[in-house]
């Protein structure tokens, strides 16, 4: 697993605010240090020199990862090679 970043804030909409440590697509998932899944991409915003993610939680209670570090699985593209 590659380190997504860091949850900076929970909005009022309950969406994720994270400090991207690299830029990721919408759609890819996000995982806590022991590999439970705990969030969604759902865009990537910001400077191009220091993006932010905004992530949509899928755990009960989003407030207690604020502050920690997500990690998310590189996948290979499925686009097919000619």
């Amino acid at each position: 697993m590659k380190e997504a970043g860091r949850i900076l804030h929970l909005t009022k909409s309950k969406l994720y605010v994270i400090e991207a440590r690299d830029k990721i697509l919408p759609n890819t998932e996000l995982y806590d240090s022991s590999g439970r899944k705990v969030a969604v991409t759902i865009d990537l915003i910001g400077p191009i020199n220091h993006p932010f993610i905004v992530a949509k939680p899928i755990v009960d209670k989003p407030e207690k990862y604020v502050g920690g570090i997500l990690y998310y699985i590189l996948r290979r593209s499925k686009i097919a090679r000619k």
